[in-house]
């Protein structure tokens, strides 16, 4: 069951034509395109099924009568005669989209007492009702909802004796719920007096998604300590905004490269110094720091960039730049103001400066690139024909972070960063060719520590280009063994060397956050304004 950009229409035609069923529905209120994937075959009730997801996720129903299917809208289908299910048909009905009636007759809890937990955990589109002359409830909903809520009664619906003292809903509001559920109940496993009572007064937490909302069970003395946890728990987290740019650094000179963990001091009082880590010329055996390369030349970025690029080795480098550069009376950001100075440069290629926000230990990822199909399997029919099998990868720049704050306004920062480009799109197979790139790619894996507003450079990353050119007369050059004399062969050897510059800052607050933002838009207004000026 594949389909690419259907019509819901036709869609509806096909499943009425395999279900051998008649369906009826308003043509101008169904609309949509849809794509559908299977990897395998799906029976007739499994094709059915996903036929009702896919007509759930547009906002339609199904509902059943003796002489046909109806599909209305959703908001719609609670009002209409819909299939009524009782007691162990549910348990017999498999989990689906479809909307349905079911009636359970509550034993202790009070049925009117049992809209207020339920609720929560309905559909937008649902309906709950009590019945307190029989003591039930009645719900439209879809069956696969129905049967998670009768779950839950079954654990609710309890006798007095055995009741717990207090059942609330817990609105989670920073956090995801399931994970706080799974949390709190592993923390009551392990609560000796709580494994002691859970057999006798069954403790237990449970999530509903839909309302990141927490369904809790428990005597009110456990009560007291859960919603401790939880409140403890369901916190604001703070965030961080890293600023990264990926930039390689061109040059022919032959220099000897490996791998270098150097620390360094604070120097002086120039605001762009302090840097712990530097960059070691093997040459010459000194500590060439960039940021002191930077800091020399503060003045002036252009002789700032010059300076840090002349430092730049071919080693692998892990360093630390911090604070900021003033020239002219305005003060820049280290991390931009670098940057601007080095795009000005001969030789330096700016690859990508993507900037990324996310959540205190959670990972933010950023691709910038093309999806490339690589050749998995080729085969020739009978008839000569070839067929291929393809499968897509990320080609370009790849940034992967994961930042985690500690206690000091420090910044653990798990980094993945790759480059790749194709070399080669095709090979050949057999009498023709087929796509089977070839790619170069260059990456680095390494957790670092650094200051908030600090910046960390890593670099090392290194390609080496070796290209032969052959320059002479015309026709004179080409003549055997006396061509040389009209002609000359050039080698040129170059190496490029990735830099991947980070610079962490720790949110806190919404406003915090919107303090950067309006600084980023007066630095992009400010640069905007120079380059008009030089225009």
């Amino acid at each position: 069951m594949n389909f690419d950009n259907i019509e819901l229409r036709d869609l509806i035609r096909f499943v009425s034509n395999v279900m051998g069923k008649n369906f009826v529905f308003d043509e101008n209120a169904v609309k949509g395109r849809v794509t559908i994937l299977s990897p395998k075959n799906l029976t007739k009730d499994e094709a059915f099924r996903v036929f009702e997801t896919v007509m759930a996720s547009f906002g339609f129903a199904l509902v059943t009568t003796p002489e046909a299917i109806k599909i209305v809208k959703s908001a719609d289908a609670r009002g209409m005669a819909l299939e009524k299910i009782e007691g162990q048909q549910l348990l017999d009905l498999p989990p689906e989209d479809r909307f349905v009636t079911y009636v359970h007759n509550l034993e202790y809890l009070d049925a009117a007492s049992s809209i207020g937990i339920l609720k929560p955990m309905m559909a937008k589109d649902a309906h709950l009702a009590a019945i307190p002359s029989t003591n039930s409830v009645i719900m439209i909903d879809t069956a696969s909802n129905i049967q998670r809520i009768k779950k839950i009664l079954t654990e609710i619906d309890i006798p007095v004796s055995k009741q717990l003292g207090t059942l609330k809903v817990y609105n989670v509001q920073h956090t995801n719920a399931a994970d706080l559920a799974k949390t709190v109940q592993s923390l009551l496993t392990q609560d000796k007096k709580v494994q002691a009572q859970t057999a006798k007064e069954r403790v237990f937490v449970t999530s509903y998604g839909s309302t990141n909302s927490l369904l809790i069970s428990a005597p009110p003395e456990d009560m007291r300590e859960i919603e401790r946890i939880i409140t403890e728990l369901d916190t604001l987290r703070p965030q961080v905004l890293v600023e990264a740019a990926i930039i390689e650094v061109t040059t022919s000179r032959g220099e000897e490269f490996g791998v270098e963990w150097i620390a360094g001091t604070t120097t002086g009082s120039n605001p762009i110094t302090g840097a712990v880590g530097g960059f070691m010329q093997q040459s010459t055996g000194g500590l060439l720091g960039l940021t002191s390369a930077i800091a020399s030349n503060a003045a002036d970025p252009a002789k700032a960039a010059s300076a840090a690029a002349s430092a730049l080795n071919t080693g692998f480098n892990i360093g630390v730049i911090g604070g900021s550069i003033t020239y002219n009376g305005v003060k820049y950001p280290a991390l931009g103001a670098f940057i601007r100075a080095l795009s000005t440069r001969d030789g330096v290629n700016i690859l990508s400066t993507p900037q990324l926000l996310t959540v205190n230990n959670e990972e933010a990822e950023i691709i910038v690139g093309s999806n490339i199909p690589y050749l998995t399997s080729s085969r020739v029919d009978a008839s000569g024909n070839p067929t291929y099998s393809f499968d897509y990868r990320d080609v370009g720049i790849k940034l992967k972070i994961k930042p985690q704050i500690n206690k000091d306004g420090f910044v653990n920062l798990n980094i993945y960063q790759e480059v790749s480009k194709v070399t080669e799109s095709s090979t050949s197979i057999g009498s023709g060719s087929a796509p089977a790139p070839t790619t170069l790619k260059r990456s680095t894996k390494t957790t670092v520590v650094v200051k908030d507003s600090q910046t960390v450079v890593i670099s090392g990353l290194i390609k080496d280009y070796s290209t032969d050119t052959r320059q002479g007369i015309p026709l004179l050059s080409s003549i055997p063994v006396l061509g040389y004399l009209f002609g000359y062969n050039k080698k040129v050897s170059e190496k490029t060397n990735l830099l991947v510059f980070l610079t962490p800052r720790i949110i806190y607050t919404a406003e915090s956050l919107q303090q950067i933002s309006d600084q980023k838009k007066q630095e992009q207004d400010m640069l905007l304004q120079k380059d008009r000026k030089q225009k």
